[in-house]
């Protein structure tokens, strides 16, 4: 068996003109369903607002001993190095 497409046979009256364009339009629907079967399928991605309702995790960005041991109040708000 070889892999060449069937035969097209166009009827109906069609010219020249016609013709070519209905080639055309044929070709292009074979490479472009070439080209879909050569690429993998990707996954579908859900859209943001279903994504949006799920819920999720809360990352806390810092434990609270980290908070706790910065030295808040010894910080200079001036930043000169003046206490």
């Amino acid at each position: 068996m070889s892999d060449s497409p069937p035969p097209i046979e166009i009827t109906g009256g069609a010219g020249p003109s016609e013709t070519a364009a209905i080639m055309t339009v044929i070709a292009r629907l074979a490479v472009e369903e070439a080209t879909a079967l050569a690429t993998p399928v990707s996954r579908p991605r859900q859209s943001s607002w279903v994504l949006a309702w799920r819920p999720r995790q809360n990352v806390v960005p810092l434990p609270s001993h980290t908070y706790n041991a910065m030295p808040w109040a010894e910080v200079d708000p001036a930043g000169d190095g003046s206490p």
